[in-house]
């Protein structure tokens, strides 16, 4: 099992929870209009405007559900609430700013209209464009993932070992290497472990050309690893030596033979500073010039 680097995007490879309790609000046909929807509109939104009450009342159902978890599921829901609104609903025809217009607008209503009590204003007023931006790549990467693993189940289908995701990930990969935001890398990375455990293990691919390049050109989870297992071994591996081998006894030794060179050290030097300090008195007594008579 691979280790899970935890990063402010996993909610991309966890999305289809969320997907799912939106999908049941947004088909419920017999589904109420939630308080403050019937009127609801936002110019910006290039959408029919009788689709807005159904699509209020979708999103404050499913803020209503966010607001009686706990903070992970919050944050996840948060975020892939507005990767639902800008792909699922307005099909990326609207801009990232107006759709975080949107989404405000909708949180506004939730909390004013739905006793929201503002408890999801701090998940969603610390997301910004790139965030975003982000989010729709990695749950649209995760997302082929799982449509390529639906189709090779398929018994009818040809074996096949190569998917839509792989020039997906290499142009994110390059996006990662030039930029500055170490979760997306990360994310990339357990992405990659994901799939090339399944090319391999699941679909038996063998060669290179099957499984994605890394996104790094060193060991990032080694390197993080690494420190916190010599931290936690140092402790235990130096009792060892003191109880069972002659360390044990030759530490000690070793620190008092050091220890009495310095006592030592130090009352040479004081015994030097004594003297000087007595051959200074010395030299500041009055010399005395006596007279004899020849």
């Amino acid at each position: 099992m691979s280790y899970k680097i935890q990063t402010k995007y996993k909610v991309a490879s966890a999305y289809t929870t969320y997907k799912d309790k939106l999908l049941s609000y947004s088909s419920d046909v017999k589904t109420s209009s939630m308080p403050g929807c019937d009127s609801f509109t936002v110019q910006q939104i290039n959408i029919p405007k009788d689709n807005f009450p159904k699509l209020c009342s979708t999103v404050i159902k499913f803020l209503n559900n966010l607001k009686e978890n706990s903070d992970t599921y919050r944050d996840e829901g948060c975020k892939y609430l507005y990767y639902w609104l800008y792909v699922e609903k307005l099909k990326k025809n609207t801009p990232i700013s107006n759709t975080l217009t949107l989404y405000k607008e909708l949180n506004n209503i939730f909390n004013k209209n739905n006793e929201g009590l503002n408890n999801l204003d701090n998940y969603i007023n610390e997301m910004n464009q790139n965030t975003f931006d982000k989010i729709v790549k990695l749950t649209e990467l995760y997302e082929k993932f799982n449509q390529f693993i639906s189709e090779t189940r398929e018994t009818s289908r040809e074996k096949k070992c190569t998917s839509d995701c792989f020039n997906l990930y290499t142009s994110y990969v390059n996006e990662c290497r030039n930029g500055d935001d170490t979760d997306f890398c990360y994310e990339l990375i357990n992405f990659r472990n994901q799939y090339n455990a399944y090319i391999q293990t699941q679909l038996f691919c063998k060669g290179e050309e099957y499984i994605l390049p890394p996104v790094q050109n060193f060991d990032v989870i080694g390197i993080i690893i690494i420190p916190i297992i010599l931290i936690l071994v140092t402790p235990f591996i130096l009792s060892l030596l003191y109880k069972f081998t002659p360390i044990g006894t030759w530490l000690p030794q070793q620190i008092g033979i050091s220890k009495n060179i310095v006592d030592n050290i130090n009352e040479g030097e004081n015994h030097l500073f004594n003297n000087y300090d007595m051959d200074t008195k010395i030299s500041k007594k009055p010399n005395y010039i006596i007279a004899y008579n020849s």
